[in-house]
């Protein structure tokens, strides 16, 4: 009987070290789901090592790293994909996130650029050209991975308040208009253009305004990042 139970408990180890990448993944998405990044982590790094093209384990594993407050690991964690894939859409607009978390805003800039330029380009200031209606609304079919495929929209948007950051407001007002037309975030968008525009008038006004502002975007960019 003794013999048998040792059997068992071997083969049951052995068993569950033979787990899929995709199946560490799944695993990995419940922990994260559940909040438990750090254990999270482990489980991801296992998807990698049993799979290192799998595209969805490095996302995951940057954002776990994110949720942790970790921003240099998490794009670490991105610039391994990209060193796969240097057209990941997902790889540069997270590292955009990481990098305004970290208050580098002109660095989230030109990642969020590179992010947009990996989806074929998108000329934010021509809102009135056939090409431009169709560069904004071809997001609105499903893709294949959430994670994988950033809408432009959201791009911009997250751009935007980059842009505000930074004191570029022309490129706020522009990127959130974009946004206004697709209807994305539409009363959000509306209210930071509503904030840009002042501060391009009046120079006083927008040094009055930023630091209150500022404080909204922050909140409304970790608000978009965690969807």
């Amino acid at each position: 009987m003794a013999t048998r139970i040792l059997v068992s408990i071997i083969c049951f180890g052995l068993l569950s070290g033979c787990k899929s990448a995709d199946e560490y993944l799944s695993e990995g998405q419940n922990l994260s789901s559940a909040g438990n990044f750090r254990a999270a982590l482990s489980v991801f790094e296992k998807a990698i090592q049993k799979n290192p093209f799998l595209k969805d384990a490095y996302i995951q594993l940057g954002l776990c790293h994110e949720n942790l407050n970790q921003h240099d690991l998490a794009i670490s964690a991105y610039m391994k994909l990209l060193h796969l894939y240097p057209d990941n859409t997902a790889a540069y607009y997270y590292s955009g996130i990481s990098k305004y978390k970290q208050k580098k805003f002109e660095e989230a800039i030109t990642f969020f650029n590179k992010a947009i330029y990996t989806k074929g380009g998108f000329n934010s200031a021509d809102t009135t050209s056939v090409q431009a209606l169709i560069d904004l609304n071809k997001d609105n079919f499903e893709s294949e991975s959430a994670e994988i495929d950033i809408p432009t929209r959201e791009i911009l948007f997250d751009r935007g308040m980059a842009y505000y950051k930074t004191g570029e407001m022309k490129n706020a007002c522009t990127d959130f208009a974009n946004c206004v037309i697709q209807n994305y975030n539409t009363v959000t968008s509306h209210y930071m253009i509503g904030l840009c525009k002042p501060a391009r008038r009046n120079k006083k006004y927008a040094g009055e305004s930023f630091p209150e502002s500022s404080h909204d975007a922050d909140r409304i960019l970790s608000n978009t990042a965690k969807k």
